[in-house]
């Protein structure tokens, strides 16, 4: 089952249900398949739980990150094969695992049906399959859902930072990471199984997303106007040699502050104190 979400920034320049049925002509291929389009937030995971019923062994998610995450969920809950073909702003799941976003080689990857197995995380009643963060970076997102309504494009995660850090507020945290205590004012925490959010910026750069193990950095807040000079290191990746800095690579991290603001594979949520983020036993069995 191909489940597509034709909102995402993707489909503005290509028109992916059409790409994959004349792939899938052309090829002159016996293979059984079903296409359908969400037309509203959400119904991704109604397609995907209605696949299920029906007897489909694979769900190809046709979307952002968001998509990902709603198919994901529906395949790993049902033992069935997850297969990709991001069609988003950032495409940042697959930039994680450093594959091809191309829409003829993920085709073949789904034609070929090989699979690898890949972590994924949970946190309250919900999934991440690629990062989930707390702090600015939520602040960063929830800024970047408005503007990508305008703008469809990488740029819209650089207007969302400005925007972001001239409202930021400086915040104290509790974090407990494998049982270990660590208290401070932190500007930003990410918490992963990949490693690149935003568009391809690499803030976990030791991250492997099949280790068993979730990634944190977590980067202390001096002053507004040093967080300023800091954001170029985050860009390029050099931030984790920074005094401001610490890395961990843990199975599970508490995080403890007031209304906690958190982002995960791109969607917001936010008013809750007390949150654990694991990474799970249970694998994603994902089509590579």
């Amino acid at each position: 089952m191909f489940i597509l979400n034709p909102n995402a920034s993707g489909f503005k320049k290509f028109d992916f249900k059409e790409g994959i049925e004349n792939y899938l002509k052309d090829k002159n291929l016996d293979f059984d398949y079903e296409i359908k389009c969400s037309t509203k937030e959400g119904e991704s995971i109604l397609i995907a739980e209605n696949a299920v019923k029906d007897g489909f062994n694979e769900l190809i998610a046709v979307g952002g990150d968001g998509t990902i995450n709603e198919v994901g969920n529906v395949a790993i809950k049902n033992n069935l094969k997850l297969g990709v073909i991001p069609a988003g702003t950032g495409n940042d799941y697959m930039n994680s695992l450093n594959e091809s976003c191309n829409f003829v080689i993920c085709m073949e990857r789904i034609i070929r049906g090989s699979t690898i197995l890949v972590d994924y995380g949970s946190f309250l009643d919900k999934s991440f399959f690629n990062i989930a963060s707390v702090g600015f970076d939520a602040e960063v997102n929830e800024y970047a859902v408005k503007v990508k309504k305008i703008i469809k494009s990488g740029f819209a995660y650089k207007i969302a930072i400005a925007l972001a850090l001239f409202h930021h507020k400086r915040k104290r945290y509790k974090l407990i990471i494998d049982d270990v205590e660590y208290e401070d004012d932190y500007f930003l925490i990410a918490i992963g199984i990949g490693s690149k959010y935003g568009g391809k910026i690499n803030i976990l750069p030791y991250a492997d997303m099949q280790d068993g193990l979730l990634d944190i950095c977590a980067i202390r807040y001096k002053s507004k106007f040093d967080i300023i000079k800091k954001i170029k290191t985050i860009v390029n990746a050099t931030h984790v040699n920074e005094d401001i800095t610490s890395c961990f690579k843990a199975k599970k991290i508490k995080v403890i502050s007031k209304n906690v603001e958190i982002n995960f594979d791109g969607e917001y949520m936010s008013g809750v104190d007390d949150v654990e983020f694991i990474v799970n036993d249970k694998k994603v069995e994902l089509i590579m």
